[in-house]
């Protein structure tokens, strides 16, 4: 799997899980666009699960073909304005069974050859912020990079 697949693969894999079908999904670009819809679907149903862009967390291992293993940071935000997400009009779902539901449709899902895991700590919950809840989600998988030409 390339990098630009990592992201929207994330993606979907939140949106099938059957605990997150009425959360939005939205994909951070580095635009900004994704911090307008966010904000959107925060005042509207209350819960938005926010895929960042997926980063470089180090290599693992190398050889001396220039064949590199490096781990892929994953991270999704988890947010809730609990006014309108326990609200009628909001999808009525808690900030903490909606981190349980991200790190359950994560854990062991397959990316390319290799398999998503969770970090330590797996969230980190940053508390709550003019009325929003925000946990974030750490998980990483491995992307072996191989020398044009030689695989």
């Amino acid at each position: 799997m390339k990098i630009s697949e990592v992201q929207p693969h994330v993606k979907t894999l939140l949106e099938a899980h059957p605990g997150l079908v009425d959360a939005a999904v939205v994909l951070d670009d580095g635009t900004g666009e994704a911090n307008q819809s966010r904000q959107i679907v925060l005042r509207k149903t209350g819960l938005c699960l926010l895929v960042w862009r997926v980063e470089s967390g180090g290599i693992v291992d190398r050889s001396r073909t220039g064949a590199v293993v490096q781990r892929l940071d994953v991270f999704v935000f988890v947010e809730e304005n609990m006014a309108v997400c326990r609200s009628e009009q909001g999808v009525g779902l808690k900030h903490e069974d909606a981190t349980e539901y991200v790190m359950e449709a994560l854990s062991g899902a397959k990316v390319g050859a290799d398999r998503i895991t969770l970090e330590d700590p797996p969230f980190i919950n940053d508390g709550r912020v003019n009325g929003v809840n925000r946990v974030l989600v750490c998980a990483s998988t491995l992307l072996t990079t191989v020398p044009y030409g030689t695989g």
